[in-house]
C-alpha cells in the first residue's frame, strides 16, 4: 500500500512539475521564422572535442592535413576518447581564397591535397568525428570565401564531406540579419539528412555591439552559441567572461539544456600561460557551467600533466550528466565563489573558487546550497579521487590561490523509488 501511495505521488508530482515547466519555459517561445526546428537529437550533453585556434590561430603553415591527422589519432591512442572527446575541428583559414569554378568551398589545395572528404574519412576510421568551421557573412574573419549566398550548397557540400559538426562565425554580415540567416542555414544542414552539430555565433556579435539577443529563440535553432569576447590564455579574461555569464540578464542558465548549451568559448588548458591550479579551475568550472570542452591546444606534445586534466574522468561526468542542468554561482564574497550544479540521482557538483592570491578557507551550508531536506551526503573529492565524509550541514576546505576545489554530494540514501528530494523526507524512516 505504501509502495501505491509512493509511485501514484511521484506520477502526479512529475506531470505537475513537466506542465509548470513547459508554461514558464517553452510557450512563450518565438517560433523560428522558416517554420525550422532543431531536432537533430544530438549534442545531449556539451559536446567534447578539438579545435586548434587558441594555441595555432591563422598560421597557415601550422593548418594542414598532418596536423589534424596526427591530433585525431593522438586523440584515439591517449585516452581522450575514452573519457568523451570526439569531435575533431577545424577553424578558420582552412580554406583556399576563392570557391572552384562551381561556386564550391575548397580546401587549400596545398596544405590539404587529398582534400576534405579524405580528411573526414580518417577522423571516422579511428572512431572519431570530423568538425568544420565557416562563415554564415560574405568572408570569413580571416578574409576566406564566407557562406553568405551559399547556405544551402555550403550545407549540402559539408553533408557530402561527412561532417559531423559545424561552427559557424558571424564575421562580415550585420546582427540584423543573422536571425534569418543561422535560422536558414540550420534548415538547410537539417535538410540534408546528416546529423551535425550546429554551433552558431550569433550572441557573440550581438554582445559586441550590445544588441539584445533573443536567446529564447536560438535555443530552437542552434545545438550551442558563441557568447561575449573571445577567450584568451589568461585568469582574468576567462574569469571575466564566467563573471558575465553569471551577471548577464536574462539569467544564461535557463537556455542551457539537452541539445542547447551556452558556449563561453574553447578550453585554453595547456597553452602556456597559467599554472596548473588555474588550468584546473578553469576546467572544474567549464564542468559546472555545462559548457562544451573543446580542447584548444597542443594534443599531440602536450604534457602528461596538462593530459591529467583534460581527461579526468570524475570532472568530465559532471559536464556530461545527462540532466544538461547549467550550474550557477550560489555565494560570493570578495574572491571567493561558490558554484552549485544538479546532477542525475538527486547529487550535486560544487565548486569552491578562490580567485584571490593567498590560500582561503571556503565553507559551504546546507542553507547556502537550498538543501533543506535533511539528507546526509557523500562527499567525493572530484580532483584528489578521495571520499571525505559525511556532508549534513557544513564543509570547509582550504583553496589555493586562484584554485578551485570541487566535490560531488551523493545521498547516503538511495530509495528504490526514485522521488525528488523534497519529497522524500515525508517518507524515510515511515513504517
Amino acid at each position: 500500500m505504501r509502495l501505491l501511495i509512493i509511485l501514484i505521488l511521484f506520477i502526479f508530482l512529475n506531470k505537475s512539475n513537466s506542465i509548470n515547466i513547459k508554461q514558464q519555459h517553452h510557450i512563450q517561445q518565438p517560433k523560428p521564422s522558416n517554420g525550422y526546428k532543431l531536432s537533430n537529437g544530438l549534442a545531449l550533453t556539451p559536446p567534447m572535442g578539438f579545435n586548434y585556434w587558441n594555441f595555432d590561430g591563422c598560421k597557415t603553415n601550422l593548418i594542414n592535413e598532418t596536423m589534424m591527422m596526427n591530433t585525431a589519432y593522438a586523440m584515439s591512442t591517449n585516452g581522450m576518447s575514452k573519457v568523451g572527446y570526439e569531435y575533431v575541428n577545424l577553424d578558420d583559414c582552412w580554406m583556399a581564397k576563392t570557391r572552384d569554378e562551381n561556386g564550391n568551398l575548397r580546401p587549400d589545395p596545398i596544405r590539404f591535397p587529398n582534400g576534405i572528404k579524405y580528411l573526414a574519412d580518417y577522423i571516422h576510421s579511428l572512431g572519431l568525428k570530423f568538425g568544420i568551421y565557416g562563415d554564415i557573412g560574405s568572408e570569413t574573419c580571416k578574409g576566406y570565401p564566407g557562406s553568405e549566398k551559399y547556405l544551402e550548397q555550403d550545407a549540402k557540400m559539408f553533408a557530402e564531406w561527412g561532417v559531423d559538426f559545424v561552427k559557424m562565425d558571424g564575421c562580415n554580415m550585420q546582427v540584423s540579419d543573422m536571425k534569418k540567416a543561422y535560422t536558414d542555414l540550420g534548415q538547410y544542414l537539417q535538410d540534408t539528412g546528416r546529423p551535425m552539430v550546429y554551433s552558431c555565433s550569433w550572441p557573440t556579435y550581438a554582445y559586441v555591439e550590445n544588441i539584445t539577443m533573443p536567446f529564447d529563440y536560438i535555443e530552437g535553432i542552434c545545438n550551442l552559441w558563441r557568447e561575449f569576447q573571445d577567450i584568451r590564455d589568461n585568469f582574468t579574461e576567462w574569469t571575466r567572461i564566467l563573471d558575465e555569464m553569471e551577471d548577464s540578464i536574462p539569467k544564461r542558465s535557463q537556455f542551457a539544456g539537452p541539445s542547447h548549451f551556452n558556449d563561453p568559448d574553447m578550453l585554453e588548458i595547456g597553452n602556456g600561460f597559467e599554472n596548473v591550479v588555474e588550468y584546473k579551475s578553469m576546467f572544474s568550472l567549464w564542468s559546472i557551467i555545462a559548457a562544451p570542452l573543446i580542447a584548444g591546444n597542443d594534443i599531440v606534445s602536450m604534457s602528461k600533466e596538462i593530459l591529467e586534466i583534460l581527461i579526468n574522468d570524475e570532472v568530465i561526468q559532471v559536464n556530461q550528466d545527462p540532466l544538461g542542468i547549467q550550474g550557477n554561482r550560489v555565494y560570493k564574497d570578495q574572491q571567493l565563489e561558490v558554484y552549485q550544479r544538479t546532477l542525475i540521482n538527486d547529487s550535486y557538483a560544487i565548486a569552491l573558487f578562490n580567485r584571490g592570491e593567498v590560500d582561503a578557507d571556503i565553507t559551504i551550508t546546507s542553507e547556502m546550497l537550498n538543501l533543506t531536506n535533511h539528507q546526509n551526503y557523500n562527499i567525493r573529492d572530484l580532483w584528489a579521487h578521495t571520499d571525505n565524509g559525511t556532508f549534513s550541514d557544513t564543509f570547509t576546505a582550504s583553496v589555493q590561490p586562484h584554485g578551485t576545489v570541487m566535490i560531488k554530494l551523493s545521498p547516503k540514501i538511495n530509495n528504490s523509488i526514485h522521488l525528488p528530494l523534497k519529497y522524500k523526507k515525508y517518507f524515510l524512516n515511515k513504517n
